[in-house]
């Protein structure tokens, strides 16, 4: 069952809960969030490579995000092509299940091809919450897996 949700670029009124929701997504890896709100800035909305999309309930009194997407631009180095990477996604528990993440994907796409880029690839951990009912919602048959060490 879909809600309303409207998808954006983050500014800067959103870092501190998209900093909140990276903590708990480093914590579902066992790892602790080294990154701090001032380098999430720098990164997120200073630098060119980055695009931090953030989900929004419309239905919501509630102003904070409830998802966000990091994808970063850059060159596929086989094609030479620019491509997007889908490098984090993340969704409040009680928001899952409801096409958020599937905005944020749509949203990221179209950055994606507002950068001139050919193609986004998505990231993903296995061992995430979420990650294989997310796949599966996507229409894959399987999770991806893949490690490199």
């Amino acid at each position: 069952m879909s809600i309303p949700v409207t998808t954006r670029r983050a500014t800067p009124d959103d870092l501190p809960e998209v900093h909140r929701m990276l903590i708990a997504l480093a914590a579902q890896t066992g790892a602790a969030a080294r990154i701090t709100p001032p380098v999430l800035a720098r990164i997120a909305l200073d630098g060119p490579a980055a695009r931090l999309l953030v989900a929004h309930r419309t239905d919501s009194p509630q102003r904070h995000p409830v998802g966000f997407a990091l994808m970063l631009v850059g060159r596929n180095m086989v094609a030479g092509a620019a491509w997007g990477v889908v490098e984090q996604l993340y969704v409040q528990v009680p928001d899952r299940g409801h096409g958020i993440g599937r905005a944020l994907l749509a949203a990221a796409r179209a950055e994606a091809e507002a950068a001139g880029c050919e193609g986004v690839t998505v990231s993903t951990r296995p061992e995430t919450d979420g990650s294989a009912l997310s796949w599966r919602a996507l229409g894959l048959d399987q999770e991806p897996r893949f490690a490199a060490e």
